[in-house]
């Protein structure tokens, strides 16, 4: 009885224990599957990373002020090669000749720049700019060190890569730099290409290729060094070929490239490229840098400007095999699409002002220089147009690269930005004002022009060499009288004309986004810069936009903005509004800023207003006809600024319409083109565009399609 009791008792003890163990392993079941479920982008932390891959974002869309689209993206396919992955070195050497072989029958151009030594024999350490262009290093030691700002020493890429790879029994020049035809023997010899039946070229082909690879491989850095990008934008046979050979450390991604969709704005616009070495570099000492070397980054215009705007945030593609053995991908994190950027310009107005240079500049010129176009909303100083002439494609920028930098027509700079011209008597309109303000003249008081200015005893000519007889401010406006604005030069001073001129946003920062020269204002401090003297009697050359003088087409057009604005200088721009990838959000809205102001009386702009709005008729100006008879009148002045002792001009030309109710301002300027009066046409047939039917329908329609 007493065993039978107590096989009972065991048995629902045994009972018991199974079910409290059941009991547990359900729990840990649910806890495991439902409580503390993994989540899927940490379950690489349990799970096996078989491959992890940097998924370059895109860059975000730039458009017109209406949302037309101008740059937005393309896919293309890129091979990448990792040596870590392709063997000893015969094995590296060998698969990557295999692959310029396969270039050259597929031609298909590779990358192999990256290597600070020429291209060719004899041998020297070069520095490159984003297009391949070759300069030559000063010194040898600047090829191994580089010196910061602060005076410290930082070793370059090439000699961090020397001290990890090259230092070894096999491979050694201790601590002194040794020249660039050294370097290649040294390299040769390293990856025993000597063995190799090839020849001089091909050893510097195959030895930049393999300098890319190795300054990725085996970095401490690793995740910043991404595999190297041996050839962009292949195509289908191409990847076929490469798939099917199956070689270690050969792949082939996708990546997004820019994709432009204007011929227009490609000094604006600007281009995307590769970190150069030097940009790299600084990059890499930030703490927060999140590029690595196989990012593009814009390089100039619009696209370097607004870099931090339309840069995504790249992501990363990882292969996960399970404790089964089942692979499958995972992005952690997921790349992140760039902002969209709105830009303040109206492209079929920047189309508008491209052909008209293009129709006008070398009939007035004959190919003697270039010229340049800004077009300026008057409300708030947004750039509509900004055209330079001659242009280029931006969307085959690298392949016309060397074509265009060689052209003495200088294709490549944006006169509207960075080119400085006397003003010419357009900038008697800043005389006139400094007049004013500073009291040595009075709307009622008249200057008698005989034809000529005694000058402290030297005559100085009006263009009329008749005379215009007594003119007030608008008269003298109007007729351009020189000795009118001789004798308020005089009256004024250069000080107090200087202080005007930059109040006008003369000689100083517009506050384009965009690099801009800052031009110059006459007077003792720039003579003195470079070595001249300046005597007082100057002023009267200073005072009708001569002497020193010099300007961007975007001053003048923000001058003649602020004028008719009655003094009040907002900051131009072309930045109108950021957005999120999905346009949902709204990133940055620009807001007008007022940067001076100019002491301008009602008054004394309307009486300045009166005499440009005379202009066209007493200069006989024929451009502007059709543009008045819609009713649409004009205000101008022009500017023939002489060039030295050669007897050529630069062409000059100011405006704004409609007169009564300021919409647009524009500035043109034509080198070697001749008298002001000669280059209106230029403004006239821009403007013409403007206030025509046909482009005030698609202000309206692209007004009501924006992106939301």
């Amino acid at each position: 009885m007493n065993e039978k009791k107590l096989l009972y008792t065991r048995s629902a003890f045994v009972a018991l224990l199974l079910v409290a163990l059941g009991g547990i392993f359900l729990w840990l079941c649910y806890d495991a599957t439902v409580v503390n479920a993994i989540d899927p982008t940490t379950s690489s932390a349990v799970n096996s990373v078989t491959a992890s891959t940097t998924i370059q974002a895109s860059r975000g869309n730039i458009t017109d002020r209406y949302g037309r689209l101008l740059v937005t993206n393309k896919a293309e396919y890129v091979v990448t090669l990792n040596v870590d992955e392709m063997g000893d070195v015969d094995q590296q050497v060998q698969t990557i000749l295999w692959l310029m072989e396969l270039c050259k029958k597929s031609d298909i151009e590779w990358n192999e720049n990256e290597i600070p030594v020429s291209s060719s024999a004899p041998y020297h350490y070069v520095s490159r700019d984003s297009s391949g262009k070759e300069t030559k290093l000063k010194n040898i030691r600047s090829a191994y060190e580089s010196r910061n700002e602060d005076g410290t020493i930082t070793e370059t890429r090439l000699s961090r890569l020397c001290a990890r790879i090259l230092n070894t029994d096999k491979f050694f020049w201790g601590s002194v730099y040794i020249d660039a035809d050294h370097f290649i023997k040294n390299m040769s010899t390293y990856f025993r290409l000597d063995q190799l039946n090839l020849s001089e070229k091909e050893k510097r082909q195959l030895l930049g290729v393999l300098y890319s690879c190795y300054l990725r491989q085996g970095a401490s850095d690793r995740v910043l060094w991404t595999d190297y990008y041996f050839a962009e934008d292949v195509d289908i046979d191409f990847i076929t070929q490469v798939k099917e050979a199956q070689r270690p450390g050969v792949d082939i991604i996708p990546v997004s490239v820019r994709d432009y969709k204007t011929p227009y704005a490609a000094h604006l616009l600007g281009q995307v490229g590769p970190i150069s070495a030097e940009k790299w570099e600084e990059l890499k000492q930030n703490p927060d840098n999140t590029y690595n070397m196989n990012n593009s980054i814009g390089l100039s215009g619009v696209e370097a400007a607004f870099e931090s705007y339309l840069r995504g945030v790249d992501g990363k593609e990882k292969v996960i095999r399970d404790p089964s053995g089942n692979l499958s991908k995972l992005y952690d994190p997921a790349p992140q699409i760039g902002n969209n950027v709105t830009l303040t310009l109206d492209i079929d107005l920047q189309q508008a002002a491209e052909e008209a240079l293009e129709e006008w500049t070398y009939k007035l010129n004959d190919k003697q220089g270039g010229s340049a176009a800004v077009v300026i909303n008057v409300k708030d100083s947004s750039i509509l147009a900004c055209a330079s002439y001659p242009t280029f494609n931006a969307a085959t920028y690298s392949e016309d690269y060397k074509e265009l930098s060689e052209d003495s027509l200088l294709p490549l700079l944006n006169r509207a930005l960075l080119g400085i011209y006397a003003p010419g008597s357009t900038y008697k309109i800043c005389t006139g004002t400094a007049s004013i303000s500073t009291g040595v003249n009075d709307l009622s008081r008249t200057i008698n022009c005989t034809g000529r200015y005694n000058n402290h005893g030297t005559y100085q000519k009006c263009w009329k060499t008749s005379g215009h007889g007594y003119d007030d401010l608008s008269d003298a406006i109007r007729d351009s009288c020189n000795v009118y604005f001789y004798t308020m030069g005089t009256e004024i001073g250069i000080e107090r004309l200087n202080k005007v001129a930059r109040d006008y946003g003369l000689g100083v920062h517009t506050g384009v986004e965009l690099a801009e020269a800052v031009g110059v204002n006459a007077g003792p401090e720039f003579a003195e810069s470079i070595g001249g003297t300046w005597y007082s009697g100057n002023v009267t050359s200073a005072a009708i936009g001569q002497s020193d003088n010099q300007f961007t087409p975007l001053q003048l057009a923000s001058y003649i903005a602020t004028f008719v604005r009655g003094g009040v200088r907002y900051d131009a721009h072309l930045l109108k509004n950021v957005k999120s990838s999905d346009n949902s959000e709204l990133i940055y809205e620009h807001e007008s800023e007022i940067l001076s102001t100019v002491d301008l009386p009602d008054a004394v702009r309307k009486e300045i207003t009166i005499g440009m709005g005379q202009v066209i008729e007493i200069d006989k100006i024929p451009y502007f006809k059709d543009l008045e008879a819609s009713g649409i009148k004009v205000g101008c002045k022009t500017g023939t600024a002489e060039l030295g002792k050669t007897k050529r001009y630069n062409a000059m030309f100011v405006a704004f319409a409609p007169i009564e109710n300021p919409e647009i301002v524009v500035c043109t300027a034509i080198e070697k083109g001749g008298y002001g009066a000669d280059s209106s046409g230029i403004a006239a047939q821009i403007m013409e565009y403007y206030f025509s039917e046909e482009a005030t329908l698609e202000r309206i329609n692209a007004e009501n399609q924006l992106i939301s």
